[in-house]
Order: structure tokens, then C-alpha cells, then sequence
């Protein structure tokens, strides 16, 4: 027997009339389970990976490699991958590219490179492992079966507690064609979506029933449209522009055309507050909200900013045949740039050109921007795109590696790779970024058992979530959050059904006859999910994490201890959230020395050591020199001194 629950409210302007559902629309989970099966209230258990440490006196001769490890708080699928260590973006293409459906002749793995190297050297397939002391083992060969020459490697280990019950922390806004965004906040326990819904994560949604969020209160944006005709009263994708999440940019669409604006939010009170006076001047603002005309028009998805919160970016796409990102000045509105991504995102359907994206814009979990780059996926394609902030092409995954491919769906079954929708569905409403470069997707429609993917810096697929414990669903979200093992670490989904399979869950109300069962929100849920990284060899400058050192509030850097210094000094600095970071040392002529630190690293406190020597290798003379490290919201240079 179906159950009513108290799903009227949201219900009511979620049902849709059509004719059928399409047979493509494949759901995952196990039609047996509700609600009830599941999880709430309080804080979710966590699944931690420890007793990692950097690896060096490896062989690299093709000798088996051991690597111990523990699991706290449940068993898990353990992924171990291995990259290159200090190969830069971009990563080229083979073959002629770079038209998705342009070069049929290299559609499989294997094209991610750079100047010849495979940057992902291996990963395994995934093994599940009990709870407690481990050990995974490497045969020092990569995935052709060659041996590994000796270098430097970065070594990953991703854990999954795949067959863990799921644990409801609240109701997120439907991602069907919407590109809705969530944003989660450890440190309060909420997450927000600015076009309706805010939830304590710590509620009990079984009890009070999922339908007990509370709304944003967005009357001040309200007024700020006024009467303008399609100016939408939330907004869809923003990125916050201070560590506290309280000042935020971002933009929506309506009326045939992309908004932009920039408000602050208070999370007691859940109040929006348009600053009315941003964009004062630029052509379409008033009262704070600016309408992109002409230079977004159509289907606006999304938006982010660059790290250093002076650019925001915000895309066209999906719909018609405009295929576009333009750069706008966060400080004033000022239209910057317009970069074309026709030659990418269009494709032919059904004899007719159609816009496949860019649709959303990868982000953190709390929806800081993502130093790797502007990660970007198609609506109805196969494709995942990153740019740099200057709109130079990164990496590109395309069709064929099994992460996001879209297939003919024909007869009841899936057939050849097709680059675009509609007979080839490839749904991607769900792009966010975690730490090392690498994002998270969906994996919706396409088959019965993988809620989404990952990918790592140079877009190759690295592995699949495929939960074994929720009820029949269509996947929509695949948020990683890792606060450095906090109370909230895991990976974030939606559960429920639409359509006929919807049938199978007791808390999607029967629809009237011709109505489509959907909801216009979903309840979310956290599983156990933790990921580390550590060195392998001997890279050419140890980089080393403070053991013990809480999360970062700010960017800051502290004094080269010991100065004077012989042989060796060491700088510390710390990161609220990962950020390129530069460290360098000059003489006093203000001539480079040494390069002690280029790379991307992750939130933490960190240590970087210089011994006094430079790029090549040679002893410098003593005297003064300067040190200087440059990262989002800091740049510092200060005086070390060498004795001999």
C-alpha cells in the first residue's frame, strides 16, 4: 500500500502532465526500500582512511608495493590511483579534435596527455575492505602492464562505504534540467539552495518528514526586481566571496534572458540582502539585479567565480544554439570577456543544431570557487570541459572511457556512443569539485547501478559510486565534502523516483491521472566517504602538512624559522580551502633563485623547507634573500638570511 506523507506543499507545483516517460530514464536502488529503511537526526556516522605515510625507497623495478592503511568507522570499496607527480594542465587531445564528435578514431581512454606523459599512470578497479588495518597492494606497473619508471608519484586512496544505510540530512531542490545548487556548511550544519530551501542537517527528517525545511527568505530581491518583467526572484548559482559564506554572487534566468546579482545572506534568519547599488550604470542593472541581454540570452545555467574572487563567470547553453561563458568585474559588473564554445558544445538533433551546454560549473561543496580551473559539462552531451580562468582548453572528456558516455537508446537497450541528446541520454545536472582537481558528476539514465563518477585533474574517469542501500532513484546529486576528517565527510545523493518507477517509493504521492509522480524536492543523504593522498619518490621539493593543525580560517604565512639559518629554513602557511600556490626565493638584486613551491594544495596548515640551494642544485653564497609566496588573498614577501 502507497503511503501519503505530508509532500502536498511541495507537490503541488511539481506535477507535470505528459504522455509517457521515456524507457531511457533508468533508476538505480532497490525498489524494497523507504524511509523508514534509512538514518536521521544528529550527526552521520564517517569513514576516515589513516596510518598513511609518503612512500620513498621504492625500487620502481616492477616489485610489488605495499601500502598500509587503516579504516575507522566501517569497511569500504578502497580505490588506489596513482598519477604523475608535477605534469601541467593543459592535457591535449590525440587526434584532431577538438569537436566532440570530430575525431571518432580516438574516443577511447587513453588521451589524456601531456608532452607524452600519461599523467594517470594507474587505478585499480576497486576492492572492498573491513573495517580496521589494511593493506593495498601496487605491482609497480602502470595500466599497460609496463613497469613504472623511477620519479616522483602522487598516490591516491579513495574508500566508499557502498553497503552503509544511507542517512538523511534534508531535502534538496529537484535537478531535472533545473541546475539547482546546494551549498553545505560544516561548520553550521546547513545547506542552503537560494531558490528556496534551507535545512539543519541535524534534524530528524524521518520524524518530522522530509517536508520540514524552512524557506530563504528573498524578499529583499523581491523588491529589487520590482516589477521587470522575467527577473527572477532567487538565484540559481552563486560562489561566496568571503570564507564565511555570507557574501555571494551569482545569477539565474528568465524572461529569455541571464540576471546576475550580489547579496549577502545571514544564516540565522535566512534573510537575502541585495546590495541594490552593485552594477550602478552598467547596462541592464538596476537596484543590484543586472539583466545580460543580449550577452547571455537563452538558457543561462550557471555561474563561479576565478579564486581570487575578481571575476565571475557566468555560461549560455543548453537550449538554441548559443554556446558561450562571459567575464563580468565582481566589484562593479563590468562586461570583461565572451569566450564562444559553439565548436564544443553544439551538436546536430535529429537535423537540427542544438546548444548541448555549457551547463553547470563545477564548485566546492560550499560553493568556493575551483582553483583547478572552470570545470564545465553538457546538459544533454557526453562532454566535460575545463578551461583556465583565461579560457585556454585544459583537459576535455569526451565519449568512450565509461564516465558520462552518452549512447542511441533504441528498442530497450543502449547502443553506439552518440555525442548528444535526444536519443543518447547523458545527464549531468550535478558538477562539483573537491580537492586535487578532481570533480563529481552523475550518472543518470544510462544504467541501474552508478549514482555518479569521478574525475581526476586531467579528466580521466577514475571510479563510480554505486550505492547498495537506497531506494529505487534517480541519481541528481554526487557531493563529496572533506573538511580534513569532519563531522560531515561523505559523499551527498538524492533518493526517489520519478515517473512509473516512482511507484516504489511511499513518500512520492500517487498523481492525479495524466500527471507525472515527481517532486519538486528530494530528500538528500549522506554516506561514509573519505579520500588521502600521499607522495611516492622524491619529488623535487618536500611540501609537508602540520600533523594536527586545525582548518584554516584565513591565508597567512609565518616567518622562515630558524633566520639566520644553516643549512636549512622552514616557512609555514595555511589554506583555508585548496589554492595554486606560489613560493619562490630571490637574491637581494631581485633575481630568482629558487622555485621552492608551484602547485596546487589542499586546505591545511604546511610546511616548505629551502636548504640554501638553487634550481640547480649549487650552494648559494651567503647574505640576504627574500622569500615570497603568492595564493588566493595573499601575497607576502619577507627577508631570510644565510649563514655560513
Amino acid at each position: 500500500m502507497r503511503i501519503q506523507r505530508k509532500f502536498a506543499a511541495i507537490v503541488a507545483a511539481a506535477l507535470f502532465v505528459v504522455a509517457s516517460v521515456d524507457a531511457q530514464f533508468l533508476h538505480i536502488g532497490n525498489p524494497d526500500l523507504q524511509l523508514p529503511d534509512m538514518t536521521s537526526g544528529g550527526k552521520p556516522a564517517t569513514l576516515t582512511i589513516d596510518g598513511l605515510k609518503n612512500i620513498k625507497g621504492y625500487g620502481f623495478g616492477g616489485e610489488n608495493l605495499e601500502i598500509p592503511f587503516t579504516l575507522n568507522g566501517s569497511g569500504a570499496t578502497v580505490w588506489l590511483i596513482v598519477y604523475t607527480e608535477g605534469v601541467k594542465s593543459p592535457f591535449t587531445i590525440k587526434g584532431k579534435g577538438p569537436g566532440p564528435y570530430a575525431d571518432p578514431e580516438n574516443n577511447k581512454p587513453g588521451w589524456h596527455v601531456n608532452a607524452g606523459t600519461n599523467v594517470l599512470v594507474y587505478k585499480s578497479p576497486g576492492q572492498r575492505f573491513d573495517e580496521g588495518e589494511n593493506t593495498i597492494v601496487w605491482n609497480g606497473k602502470d595500466m599497460g602492464g609496463n613497469v613504472v619508471k623511477k620519479g616522483a608519484y602522487q598516490v591516491f586512496l579513495a574508500a566508499y562505504d557502498d553497503e552503509a544505510t544511507p542517512h538523511i540530512v534534508g531535502s534538496a531542490a529537484r535537478q531535472f534540467g533545473s541546475g539547482q545548487t546546494i551549498y553545505i556548511d560544516p561548520k553550521r550544519g546547513h545547506f542552503v539552495n537560494f531558490t528556496g530551501e534551507t535545512a539543519n542537517m541535524e534534524n530528524d527528517w524521518i520524524a518530522a518528514g522530509v517536508d520540514a525545511y524552512d524557506l530563504v527568505n528573498n524578499q529583499s530581491l523581491v523588491d529589487a526586481c520590482g516589477d521587470r518583467e522575467g527577473c527572477p526572484t532567487g538565484v540559481l548559482s552563486a560562489t561566496p566571496l568571503n570564507n564565511d559564506l555570507t557574501e555571494w554572487i551569482g545569477n539565474n534566468r528568465s524572461g529569455g534572458f541571464g540576471w546576475l546579482t550580489r547579496y549577502n545572506y545571514d544564516w540565522e534568519t535566512r534573510q537575502m540582502t541585495v546590495h541594490e547599488d552593485w552594477a550602478d550604470g552598467m547596462p541592464g542593472a538596476e537596484n543590484g539585479v543586472m539583466n545580460l541581454g543580449d550577452v547571455l540570452p537563452g538558457r543561462q545555467y550557471a555561474s563561479t567565480t576565478d579564486p581570487e574572487k575578481k571575476i565571475v563567470f557566468a555560461t549560455a547553453g543548453v537550449s538554441g544554439t548559443v554556446s558561450k561563458i562571459a567575464a563580468y568585474s565582481v566589484d562593479d559588473g563590468k562586461l570583461l570577456d565572451e569566450w564562444d564554445l559553439t565548436d564544443i558544445f553544439l551538436y546536430d538533433n535529429k537535423g537540427s543544431d542544438r546548444s548541448g551546454g555549457p551547463g553547470t560549473m563545477a564548485r566546492r561543496y560550499d560553493g568556493q570557487p575551483d582553483p583547478a580551473g572552470i570545470t564545465m559539462s553538457g546538459h544533454h552531451t557526453s562532454v566535460t570541459l575545463r578551461l583556465d580562468y583565461k579560457g585556454n582548453i585544459l583537459y576535455m572528456n569526451r565519449n568512450g572511457d565509461g564516465y558520462g558516455d552518452s549512447r542511441v537508446f533504441s528498442e530497450g537497450s543502449f547502443g553506439d556512443l552518440q555525442y548528444g541528446h535526444t536519443e543518447a541520454p547523458a545527464f549531468k545536472y550535478s558538477l562539483y569539485s573537491t580537492k586535487w582537481g578532481w570533480v563529481t558528476n552523475i550518472e543518470a539514465g544510462s544504467n541501474t547501478t552508478q549514482n555518479g563518477f569521478v574525475l581526476g585533474e586531467d579528466g580521466s574517469g577514475l571510479f563510480h559510486f554505486e550505492p547498495k542501500n537506497i531506494p529505487l532513484s534517480w541519481p541528481q546529486y554526487n557531493v563529496i565534502v572533506d573538511e580534513k576528517d569532519g563531522d560531515w565527510d561523505g559523499v551527498y545523493m538524492s533518493i526517489g523516483g520519478f515517473g512509473a518507477e516512482a511507484s516504489a517509493n511511499d513518500f512520492v504521492p500517487v498523481p492525479e491521472e495524466g500527471a507525472l509522480a515527481i517532486l519538486g524536492r528530494y530528500p538528500l543523504v549522506h554516506m561514509p566517504y573519505d579520500q588521502k593522498r600521499i607522495m611516492l619518490g622524491d619529488p623535487a621539493t618536500a611540501v609537508e602538512e602540520v600533523e594536527g593543525a586545525a582548518l584554516p580560517s584565513e591565508f597567512a604565512m609565518s616567518d622562515a624559522y630558524p633566520n639566520p639559518f644553516n643549512p636549512e629554513t622552514s616557512i609555514n602557511f595555511s589554506l583555508p580551502w585548496e589554492a595554486p600556490v606560489l613560493v619562490e626565493i630571490y637574491n637581494d638584486q631581485g633575481q630568482k633563485v629558487r622555485t621552492l613551491l608551484d602547485d596546487r594544495v589542499n586546505a591545511g596548515e604546511f610546511r616548505v623547507s629551502w636548504d640554501g640551494r638553487d634550481d640547480s642544485g649549487v650552494q648559494v653564497a651567503s647574505g640576504m634573500y627574500l622569500y615570497r609566496i603568492q595564493a588566493p588573498n595573499l601575497n607576502v614577501t619577507r627577508k631570510v638570511t644565510l649563514l655560513k
